[in-house]
């Protein structure tokens, strides 16, 4: 499951990963973002992952189309900072992968191992 709230007080939308995530747990949350008409033009995204799991291993393929659908929600916001707290190897990887094929000018995406570093990179990005 996949749950956000945005956080007013700090300017962060804050998600959390726990149990079982699947490939379409992560469109679904994609869409569900782009749809929500709330959260401002200039997202900053903290995503703790550290409870959830991959029900799949995710590869290339997925992280291509999780870009793809990431690319119309970018249509709609001026700038994306997203930040994901990782504490698993193979997830990691995944996340320096996705970073690496992240073309957009307006997306900005990086991986931590604490909570402190991606939310001090989120503050920092947003000046």
């Amino acid at each position: 499951m996949i749950k956000y709230t945005y956080n007013k007080e700090i300017g962060i939308l804050e998600t959390i990963f726990e149990g079982e995530i699947s490939s379409e747990n992560m469109i679904e949350y994609i869409i569900s973002i782009r749809e929500d008409r709330e959260l401002p033009e200039v997202l900053r995204i903290f995503s703790d992952t550290t409870n959830g799991k991959l029900k799949e291993k995710f590869g290339f393929k997925n992280l291509k189309q999780f870009l793809e659908e990431n690319k119309i929600t970018l249509e709609k916001k001026e700038f994306v900072y997203d930040a994901y707290l990782i504490s698993k190897p193979f997830e990691m990887a995944l996340g320096m992968l996705y970073k690496a094929l992240n073309n957009y000018s307006n997306y900005k995406f990086d991986v931590f191992s604490s909570r402190k570093a991606a939310i001090d990179w989120l503050k920092k990005e947003n000046k």
